[in-house]
């Protein structure tokens, strides 16, 4: 099967909050996705196949730095490389835009994320006690992480 990366926009609010409650125990609703794709500080980027969004991310850019705020893949095209794809693209769009450095948080539970983080250059800056608490019987530390970009 063919995909299409693009950009994405409010018509694509409600796939992106129906992919996200599969991925995350404390989704987003279809309005806040609405609202961030609208936003021109915001820098989305999709896999769609056969016209189904099966992975997304999405930076806010400010003042010369974007944080991740949201990356999600289906549950079923895991460990596909779409993610990192989708990554390594924003990055590069936002180093040629003049964005100096990169920031994200991420649950310390979520190996899978981290190791991905990690792997794209992203280093640990430091930690935000028991910040996650949806989808867990005990709260998870938010490991916050960034990167330096080369224009």
């Amino acid at each position: 099967m063919t995909h299409t990366l693009r950009a994405l926009t409010p018509s694509d609010a409600a796939a992106a909050a129906a992919l996200h409650a599969l991925a995350f125990a404390d989704p987003w609703s279809e309005a806040s996705f609405a609202a961030q794709f609208a936003d021109p500080a915001a820098l989305t980027l999709g896999h769609v196949e056969e016209g189904t969004l099966i992975a997304f991310a999405l930076f806010r850019e400010v003042a010369g730095e974007a944080d991740l705020l949201t990356v999600a893949t289906h549950p079923d095209r895991r460990s596909q490389g779409l993610a990192r794809a989708l990554l390594i693209a924003l990055t590069q769009t936002l180093a040629a835009r003049g964005v100096a450095r990169l920031t994200l948080d991420v649950a310390e539970d979520n190996a899978a994320a981290r190791q991905l983080y990690t792997s794209l250059g992203f280093t640990e800056d430091g930690r935000r006690p028991r910040y996650y608490t949806a989808g867990g019987a005990v709260p998870v530390d938010a490991v916050l992480m960034s990167m330096r970009l080369q224009g």
